[in-house]
């Protein structure tokens, strides 16, 4: 059985230059989640007209109110920076807001409980090489990722799929992992799921972008994976998320067991 293949982008921290990113989505016909905190004390975010604009054409998910890493305070006030950050985006856009992505990455089971009672359907992660299709969590949508448009070395995408022990992750860092650029780890791991489908994440951070002079960069890999919008459809998060899972793909191990065998043909 061949899966549906989809391609999704994501982007954290509202800085001003998401709309740089956005206006690179629309060139390609690409869709996108810009996860957006209201303030944070690490760098500009935007302003509140520039929110309104850009959630006219794409999803904003929320990031928390205050750019927090929920491990680092209380119960208290974790739950209180996930339920007021949906809030207000939805006061800021007039769109419901259906994704939630933890500052940094870092969250426990206690916050996976608050992020679905606050009545959001996906959390997105920073588990990078996965292909898989969103996994059911706790009444949720747990959303991996691909790839992150930044130069990591080969050891933090090592260390990322051991972390989580996640045998698809990790033989996809034996066999596509030695691509010493992420354009390039991106395009391999692109033309998997467009030949046997899946998904395709690519996610980042524009503040990143600038910082490590990687707009070129980022230009050539939303023009590839713009080429293949015919094959492998773009979506946001949340349409992610309202997908029907195909069966087969419930777990990523399916995913990664279709890869080893079109490997060893």
């Amino acid at each position: 059985m061949t899966l549906p293949a989809y391609i999704t982008t994501s982007w954290d921290d509202g800085h001003p230059l998401d709309h740089r990113v956005a206006a690179l989505l629309s060139k390609y016909g690409l869709e996108g989640t810009f996860y957006v905190p209201a303030t944070t004390s690490e760098r500009q975010t935007m302003s509140a007209m520039q929110l309104r604009a850009l959630g006219k054409g794409f999803e904003i998910g929320a990031h928390t109110l205050h750019h927090v890493d929920l491990t680092s305070v209380t119960t208290e006030t974790a739950s209180q920076e996930i339920a007021d950050s949906k809030a207000w985006i939805e006061d800021s856009t007039g769109v419901r807001c259906e994704c939630f992505c933890p500052p940094i990455g870092r969250y426990r089971k206690e916050h996976v409980r608050m992020v679905q009672r606050a009545g959001y359907i996906g959390l997105r992660t920073v588990e990078l090489l996965a292909l898989g299709f969103p996994r059911p969590l706790a009444g949720l949508l747990q959303i991996p990722t691909t790839v992150q448009a930044f130069p990591h070395r080969r050891s933090t995408l090592a260390r990322n799929a051991i972390k989580r022990m996640a045998f698809g992750n990790i033989w996809r860092y034996l066999r596509h992992g030695r691509a010493t650029e992420w354009p390039a780890l991106a395009e391999s791991l692109l033309s998997q799921v467009v030949a046997r489908g899946g998904v395709f994440h690519l996610w980042g951070h524009s503040w990143e972008l600038e910082e490590f002079d990687q707009w070129q960069r980022l230009d050539s890999v939303l023009r590839l994976m713009g080429q293949f919008t015919r094959q492998a459809p773009a979506v946001s998060n949340g349409q992610l998320c309202r997908l029907p899972i195909p069966p087969v793909a419930a777990s990523g191990q399916a995913v990664a067991a279709a890869e080893a065998a079109g490997g060893r043909r």
